[in-house]
């Protein structure tokens, strides 16, 4: 009985929906073409951002799980693309699927399921589970495995719809009109950003856009309509009436209202600040605030009065307030998130970044001591432990080039004379303690920093200068110094501009990642063995070899960039939208002036590839931000055009150019797994596999294909 209910929806399904929508689709105009398959492959980057985003913002693990969301979108477009010819298009089942996704992990969110979805990279400490229990990995690995099933087959119908449309006229201008549409995704998705708004409204652009492609079909309108209300409504009603979210262009920041009770902040659902109140009157009869005041003056009491202040990540303003307890002079504020900026505007109690004092800029933290002509006396971290955040596409952490020998090094060139740098970090474990105590150390040319355990929040403060003394012990905070540097017991390796992993003790091999590596790769074989099977979509081993290579080069040239000009979302926005322009510019070279030789391409590739590596390693003109902001994203972003060039030779000539972007998208999810290699090797290595992976595509013009094998 259930099997022939099941087959009785199925039939009406492909009649009365999947078989109409498939004639809408076919019968489009070929003079109309272009402008389809941009709406289509804008959607698709659109749905990938807004998963991407959904992911990490619900759950912290899949921000720690770099590239996880990405991957299984390719998986899913890809296996679309290669599906491009059959029967029926399954567009219509987009938004049920997604949005069924979308509340799962909303829902999920606010169970107490979640609390066991932390990180299970033991590898990486102070982000989960950092001392792993099998059982524990075991059930996390299961979590991502059906998320990444399953997020991929809600992308295998945004594959198949570009594909049947691009295989309708030339491959080149199909390729090209593919481009400008996934450029203004990815334009559309930074303006809803920029106006910080929810999943909601993400969902219902997105909704309404595709709608244009089912107007013609009664059901598939209604199903669309369902999905989008039954979304819209879910999200927009939260369990806990004490909170409210705000969706910033990083991350979703949480304000918790508890009665009697500082307002807490969270980020990306994990603590991330207290907005406290230390005005002398309220100090004077509440100890424990007198305890937070304390721990918040640490800086001051070795160096008084200080004419100007330097706070670094100022939050919701709890260090800029403090500054101006202590007779700050002037006080800058740097803060890269403008949500929590504005938290802080509306409800800190003190009013700190409404004194005349201070001066507030949004901005990264590593660029903005990089490029200022300013001197201080007394540089603040603040906790800019939010190790959530990941910048695009590139996987980079915010705080990662934050936490570098180097960034050190450019703060303390900013200090005047007997100047200092306060540095305070939740640290959760000795070997990060004592890999923050030995870059410090590195930076001072040796000098060993200070180092005092403060009682709330548990947190470390770092206090390093040329003539730092110590103060001895507080009510609220002890010197632990002896514990760090030569007396540690711990092995530290300290992290750099091309090994950022902050959250790593030493250069590892992160085998937890290999074996999800492996996993997630033995998925998507089945995946596309399951969906693509015997298809006549032939499989190219050079578009495959080119993919890989692209995603390496993509990923060295965003995190490069980035510590370039900042790792704010509007660089990394303008970053990737480049990504794509040289690809259009590399196809309409090929469409307007023929095909160049392929070895001179390639040898162009190569040399180009060399050239990013030495602008990388010498870092020519880093500390220029004329040279800097121009050369190097000409330099950085060369080989992609090369790149773009060889990949428009291969479509040029292929009679499927579905074929060829499935086995591309297939390459860049390989190359997703590669990017794995810089936690070990660090980021420079990327180039290296880069080239290997276009070097199997010049040879591999000879038609290898071994899954036909």
């Amino acid at each position: 009985m259930p099997t022939k209910l099941f087959n009785s929806i199925k039939k009406y399904l492909e009649v009365n929906l999947l078989k109409k929508h498939t004639s809408f689709i076919d019968s489009i105009p070929v003079s109309q073409i272009g402008l389809w398959i941009a709406l289509a492959a804008g959607l698709g980057l659109f749905f990938e951002l807004l998963i991407i985003r959904v992911h990490s913002s619900y759950f912290q693990l899949f921000a720690y799980l770099k590239n996880v969301s990405l991957l299984s979108c390719f998986v899913g477009i890809g296996i679309g693309y290669a599906r491009g010819a059959k029967k029926y298009l399954y567009t219509p089942f987009v938004l049920p699927l997604i949005g069924l996704q979308i509340v799962s992990m909303y829902l999920i969110r606010f169970s107490s399921f979640a609390a066991l979805l932390q990180n299970p990279i033991s590898e990486q400490l102070s982000l989960g589970l950092s001392q792993a229990g099998s059982n524990k990995q075991l059930f996390v690995f299961a979590f991502v495995i059906l998320v990444f099933i399953f997020n991929a087959l809600c992308f295998i119908p945004l594959g198949q719809l570009a594909s049947r449309l691009m295989n309708r006229i030339k491959p080149l201008p199909a390729y090209s009109w593919n481009l400008v549409g996934s450029l203004a995704g990815i334009i559309l998705f930074s303006l809803l950003s920029l106006l910080w708004s929810p999943p909601q409204v993400w969902f219902i652009v997105a909704g309404l856009s595709l709608i244009l492609f089912l107007y013609k079909d009664r059901l598939g309108i209604i199903l669309a309509t369902v999905s989008l209300a039954f979304v819209t409504i879910l999200l927009s009603w939260s369990p806990k009436l004490n909170q409210f979210d705000i969706f910033s262009p990083y991350q979703i920041l949480t304000v918790n209202f508890t009665s009697n009770t500082p307002p807490v902040l969270l980020t990306n659902n994990a603590y991330y600040q207290k907005i406290l109140d230390l005005r002398p009157q309220n100090v004077a009869r509440n100890a424990t605030l007198a305890l937070f005041n304390e721990y918040y003056s640490i800086p001051y009491s070795f160096k008084q009065n200080p004419k100007k202040v330097l706070v670094v990540g100022s939050g919701t303003g709890n260090d800029v307030a403090a500054a101006l307890r202590n007779n700050a002079g002037h006080v800058d504020a740097i803060e890269i998130d403008p949500a929590i900026l504005k938290a802080g505007e509306e409800l800190h109690p003190e009013q700190p970044y409404g004194d005349p004092r201070v001066t507030e800029t949004v901005n990264d933290a590593r660029s903005f001591i990089r490029y200022t002509a300013n001197k201080y006396d007394l540089i603040v971290y603040g906790l800019l432990d939010s190790h959530t955040l990941l910048s695009g596409r590139g996987g980079i952490r915010l705080d990662s080039y934050v936490y570098t020998v180097e960034a050190f090094k450019e703060a303390r060139k900013l200090l005047n004379k007997d100047g200092a740098i306060s540095l305070t970090f939740a640290v959760m474990s000795g070997e990060l303690g004592n890999k923050l105590y030995l870059m410090l150390q590195q930076a001072f040319d040796g000098q060993p920093p200070l180092v005092y355990y403060s009682k709330y929040d548990g947190g470390y403060t770092f206090i390093a200068g040329e003539n730092v003394k110590d103060i001895g012990n507080r009510t609220s905070f002890e010197n632990v110094s002896k514990h760090y540097g030569v007396q540690s017991t711990y092995k530290t390796d300290v992290s750099t501009d091309d090994w950022p992993f902050f959250y790593m003790p030493i250069r590892k091999y992160p085998v937890s990642s290999v074996a999800l590596i492996i996993i997630l790769l033995i998925t998507s074989l089945y995946l596309i063995r399951k969906f693509v099977g015997k298809s006549k979509y032939s499989f190219s081993a050079v578009c495959f070899f080119l993919g890989a290579g692209f995603m390496l080069l993509e990923t060295k040239g965003v995190t490069e960039l980035a510590l370039t000009y900042g790792s704010t979302w509007h660089v990394n926005t303008v970053v990737i939208g480049s990504v794509l322009i040289m690809g259009f510019l590399a196809n309409l070279y090929m469409m307007r002036k023929g095909v160049p030789s392929r070895k001179l391409i390639y040898l162009l590739l190569f040399a180009s590839i060399v050239v990013s590596f030495i602008f990388t390693y010498f870092k020519f003109g880093i500390n220029n931000p004329i040279v800097a902001k121009i050369v190097m994203p000409v330099g950085l972003t060369l080989p992609l055009f090369f790149s773009g060039m060889a990949f428009s030779s291969e479509l040029k000539k292929t009679s499927n150019v579905g074929s060829a972007l499935y086995s591309n998208l297939l390459g860049a999810m390989l190359g997703g797994f590669l990017e794995y290699n810089s936690m070990y090797f660090g980021f420079r290595s990327l180039y290296f596999f880069a080239f290997i992976m276009y070097l199997l595509a010049f040879l591999g013009q000879r038609r290898l294909s071994f899954f036909k094998k």
